[in-house]
């Protein structure tokens, strides 16, 4: 039976993979469906994306460890390759914080400046799961609007637990 901290490394590589299909898709679509306000919280599809991709890296950067980092500004214009290879950095960032972490370390808290509190690892990383969760359905609620298909999530399909 899997331990926790591999079922959370198995969530977490299964949920880069998707991101990536996301990429896919919203930079299939025309640069001006790509960045038209969308009314949703982060204005356009391409908005919404690379939040993702700054919470990740709010979470495992400053809120972790302290450090600022640079966000991606609203509006800004990436190319499908620029946004992959921030799509990659952000995974090899992620992946080399979960391959370093041992189970005993799931407990371990530590205090996040911004929000003046602590919280545990494990915490940290499923708060993660969730806000990911939550603006990638946004995402697809979005993309139905405009009858496109979202890439398909399932992780029950795809692991064994």
């Amino acid at each position: 039976m899997a331990t926790e901290l591999q079922l959370l490394r198995a969530l977490y590589r299964y949920h880069f993979r998707r991101l990536r299909a996301y990429c896919r898709v919203i930079w299939a679509l025309p640069a001006k469906e790509r960045y038209r306000d969308r009314g949703s919280t982060f204005p356009s599809l391409v908005d919404l994306y690379l939040h993702i991709l700054d919470d990740y890296r709010f979470w495992f950067i400053q809120a972790y460890s302290g450090k600022s980092f640079p966000e991606f500004p609203l509006g800004v214009r990436l190319s499908r390759a620029e946004a992959e290879r921030a799509t990659r950095d952000v995974e090899r960032l992620v992946t080399k914080f979960l391959t370093k972490l041992r189970g005993r370390d799931l407990d371990r808290k530590f205090y996040i400046q911004v929000d003046r509190r602590s919280i545990t690892i494990r915490a940290m990383l499923l708060q993660m799961v969730q806000g990911d969760l939550q603006h990638k359905g946004e995402l697809n609620a979005l993309l139905w609007q405009m009858d496109v298909t979202p890439p398909r999530v399932d992780l029950a399909r795809t692991h064994r637990f």
